[in-house]
């Protein structure tokens, strides 16, 4: 098998070693969870009407924790700081939905998938990177550069570091259909996948921890293999 060497992966983490976290960190306040929490139980309008206040507070935490993210990842990845100016942008709106969801690009060239990301939820929480559920034009090229270049593909996924951070892989969802390549070819397992996204547990009582934004852009960091592999394959079409 190869792999890639230890330092492709572990220059970002000797980066991260010499940054300070913690210093004024913002954290997800115990109400923007409890907010989360209520919402995914009540869906009607008339909840949401009633409690726009707290929406309100919930949504300025979650810009106010963005900001904080992009400011700690973009300490590894200029990228992310280059990319997201406006933190109220990286917020989806998701918050009624029961869940808080931020995604930050590394690029401002509209077909490059790849993305960090984190989802916000009481049991339910994740950060990472990757591309989940990429159009399906996308998907298609990602393949082919997959099948044509396995052995880099395979040393990101299957490397120790990756695996370190995200035990299960890249999330799953086979939906997609693996017709038209050779039935023995040894991606034949990546070919079928929907979400090219590889997402690390975040459990809940990190989430109201002040080590919850370093956890995250480590994850971030254990990502960056696959975000540029996925972006240097979509943007070809640019």
């Amino acid at each position: 098998m190869i792999r890639l060497p230890l330092p492709y992966f572990c220059s970002y983490f000797v980066q991260m070693d010499h940054r300070v976290f913690g210093s004024g960190t913002v954290m997800i306040d115990a109400v923007t969870l409890d907010f989360l929490s209520q919402a995914a139980r009540n869906s009607e309008h008339d909840w949401l009407q009633e409690n726009r206040g707290q929406l309100a507070l919930a949504r300025s935490n979650l810009v106010e924790f963005a900001a904080r993210l992009i400011a700690d990842a973009g300490a590894v990845d200029s990228r992310i700081r280059d990319a997201n100016p406006d933190p109220r942008k990286c917020l989806s709106p998701s918050m009624p939905k029961g869940y808080g969801a931020i995604t930050f690009r590394v690029s401002p060239l509209k077909n490059a998938a790849a993305t960090y990301f984190v989802k916000l939820a009481p049991q339910g929480s994740f950060s990472g990177g990757g591309a989940l559920i990429p159009p399906p034009r996308l998907a298609r090229i990602l393949m082919q550069t997959i099948a044509s270049h396995t052995g880099k593909w395979r040393a990101i996924v299957e490397g120790p570091e990756f695996r370190k951070y995200f035990p299960n892989g890249l999330s799953d969802g086979r939906d997609m259909t693996s017709k038209g390549y050779v039935k023995n070819h040894d991606a034949l397992d990546f070919f079928n996948l929907r979400h090219f996204g590889a997402c690390r547990t975040i459990p809940d009582d990190l989430l109201i921890s002040a080590h919850l934004v370093e956890e995250i852009v480590r994850s971030f960091v254990a990502a960056r293999p696959l975000v540029d592999y996925i972006n240097r394959s979509t943007t070809r079409l640019a």
